[in-house]
């Protein structure tokens, strides 16, 4: 598989979450009902950005660099998403919770939009598929389940 498939395979993932938390926001009446219904998404969020940094990111600074340009921003908007959710995470308020949470939403969509159709491309004009699905099985590796069914 190629880690560029893998990642936007998640990233599909994700954005079913995004919608389902972003028509839950009004529903919400407890700020840690909000905190709860988000810590799993933000968890696996965190686990795929951590990914995509140590895959694909690693692999791209020799083509584009470490001091500016695109990894720089993916790099800065992970810090962004990251820093959201802690912050969704020790809202005091349902009021601040449903905020935050729809500013979070707003960045991790025009993240996703960044990195599907600039970044990803990208990796595919630089690498041919050999290079993509060795990247793809360091992936794999990664997402293995502890427990294998035979």
């Amino acid at each position: 598989m190629l880690i560029t498939d893998a990642l936007l395979g998640e990233h599909g993932v994700f954005h079913l979450m995004i919608g389902y938390i972003e028509q839950a926001l009004p529903s919400f009446d407890d700020v840690s009902n909000l905190q709860n219904r988000i810590a799993l998404f933000a968890f696996a969020l965190e686990s795929h950005a951590r990914l995509e940094d140590e895959l694909l990111f690693v692999a791209l600074e020799p083509h584009l660099g470490t001091q500016s340009g695109p990894l720089v921003v993916m790099r800065m908007e992970h810090s962004q998403i990251t820093d959201l959710l802690g912050q969704i995470e020790s809202a005091a308020s349902v009021e601040a919770g449903r905020a935050l949470a729809a500013q979070m939403i707003v960045v991790v969509r025009s993240h996703f939009q960044k990195e599907e159709q600039v970044l990803f491309r990208m990796a595919r004009q630089f690498w041919g598929e050999e290079e993509l699905s060795a990247l793809g099985a360091q992936w794999a590796q990664r997402r293995t389940p502890l427990i294998h069914l035979d």
